[in-house]
């Protein structure tokens, strides 16, 4: 990325990047490995198949021996849609402003799926391909217009599962595979969320269950008693380490979880950080695992706000903890040293990383309430929670509790999952059957549109403050 000033990239959000570590990708990661429902079954088949998990910062690329019905291995990336910008909305904008802009951003697409299909595939054929994603991202693969999602009420432009053979669409590797865009639900509700449903429907089977995708759209599932509902809530990129100072995919150099060690009154904060090495930044678990331990300490109060070394210290904090908050030369900001040294190679949490995080935390605790109160479920009556999403699996129920982004329900009925919507959309790789209930069920669950609930707004302000530390 050439510097050009005054513009930032949207993954570090430096001035001068060359392609930040939130662009590296990651071949054949352990989470990315599909556990199928029981009594799942596969049509029979041949060849070789792809499964593309395309959400609006993060592509996920899975391959599969159909005759043998089995994966052999994963790659992740970035979508290089960014250049249109960070979320969804800015993508629809851009598609909509021309033609020209809606064939770039397709063939942009279409393009990193193409070469990332081919690094992962080495050379093999592939017959088939099938394609989750939010309705956006999908929308653009398919080179539609989108206009049914630019303004209110929202709406998809096509129907069912959208079959193309891969050169009709752009694709060189792939000309020759039949492309099958699985279907969405509504809104902004696309294939991915469809693709949850369809693995956790499988899997659990209960009613009273929450499902919850966390990204930069952020999906929420609801079984209910009488009928099953779904919403987006807007969420922004800061859940998946992007838009944040210091923000970074889950490579090597990444912080993933944050702890308290030691103890009163010589406790300090400690980092895992992803290959063991140095601290070069924060990924989205990391993000959050951090949040959570600052607001049980009394860190971060319940606004969002940095309390200052003065004031920890007279609550009683311990002193290594309360030397961690320091202000920026550069604007005065205050931030909090998570790892390293303030004077070399420090990586911090900063006031506007704070005000990101609330403002993803707040739209998918609101989503999450309102679904509940439409169903008339308790938060206590919910008999489980799926948490998924490009770090589902990383995330403690302590971590989503403690900032308050999931109801009580009980941290035991907290489940973490990975890639819930890649599962979902190769079961639909490997069976027609799964094809046809999923287009039965993208019109069964009931899509509720958040920006037209007349409470949204009053929950989305209150959801954003975390709870009490308790100190």
């Amino acid at each position: 990325m050439e510097k050009k000033t005054g513009r930032r990239c949207v993954g570090c959000r430096k001035e001068n990047c060359n392609g930040c570590s939130l662009f590296n990708r990651i071949q054949n990661p352990k989470d990315r490995e599909v556990i199928f429902p029981e009594g799942f079954v596969q049509d029979p088949g041949q060849g070789y198949g792809i499964v593309f998990d395309v959400g609006t910062t993060t592509l996920a690329v899975l391959l599969f021996d159909l005759t043998n019905r089995c994966q052999l291995g994963a790659l992740t990336g970035v979508n290089p849609g960014r250049f249109a910008g960070a979320d969804v909305i800015s993508r629809i904008t851009y598609a909509a402003d021309s033609e020209e802009n809606r064939k770039r951003l397709q063939s942009t697409l279409i393009r990193k799926l193409d070469e990332m299909a081919e690094v992962l595939a080495e050379g093999k054929e592939i017959s088939r391909v099938t394609v989750a994603g939010n309705t956006a991202m999908c929308e653009s693969i398919l080179g539609l217009e989108m206009k049914g999602l630019c303004r209110a009420p929202f709406h998809k432009e096509y129907q069912d599962c959208c079959r193309k053979k891969g050169e009709t669409l752009g694709f060189s590797y792939l000309k020759e595979a039949e492309i099958l865009v699985l279907p969405s639900i509504d809104g902004y509700v696309g294939a991915d969320a469809l693709s949850v449903y369809t693995w956790v429907k499988a899997m659990d089977g209960r009613k009273k269950v929450l499902a919850v995708d966390i990204g930069t759209n952020g999906e929420i599932l609801l079984f209910g008693e009488d009928r099953d509902y779904a919403c987006s809530a807007a969420a922004g990129p800061a859940l998946e380490g992007a838009a944040v100072v210091q923000g970074m995919g889950a490579v090597d150099g990444a912080i993933k979880k944050a702890a308290l060690s030691g103890r009163f009154p010589m406790q300090d904060i400690a980092c895992q950080v992803i290959g063991g090495g140095k601290a070069k930044g924060i990924c989205g678990s990391g993000l959050l695992s951090a949040l959570s331990l600052l607001v049980r300490t009394g860190v971060i109060d319940e606004s969002g706000c940095i309390r200052s070394e003065e004031e920890l210290r007279k609550m009683g904090v311990p002193a290594r903890i309360c030397r961690r908050i320091s202000e920026s030369r550069e604007n005065g900001e205050r931030r909090i040293l998570l790892a390293g040294e303030e004077s070399q190679d420090p990586v911090f949490l900063t006031a506007s990383d704070i005000r990101q995080l609330q403002l993803a935390k707040g739209a998918i605790r609101a989503g999450i309430d309102i679904l509940l109160q439409k169903a008339q479920i308790p938060a206590e009556e919910l008999c489980r929670i799926y948490l998924t999403g490009s770090f589902g699996n990383s995330l403690s129920a302590e971590d989503v509790t403690g900032i308050g982004l999931l109801p009580e329900a009980g941290k035991e009925k907290i489940i973490s999952v990975s890639n819930c919507a890649g599962m979902g959309a190769a079961m639909a790789l490997l069976s027609e059957q799964v094809q046809r209930e999923m287009e039965e069920d993208a019109e069964k669950i009931c899509h509720v549109e958040l920006a037209g609930e007349a409470d949204f707004q009053e929950r989305f302000l209150q959801e954003m403050n975390f709870p009490a530390s308790g100190r």
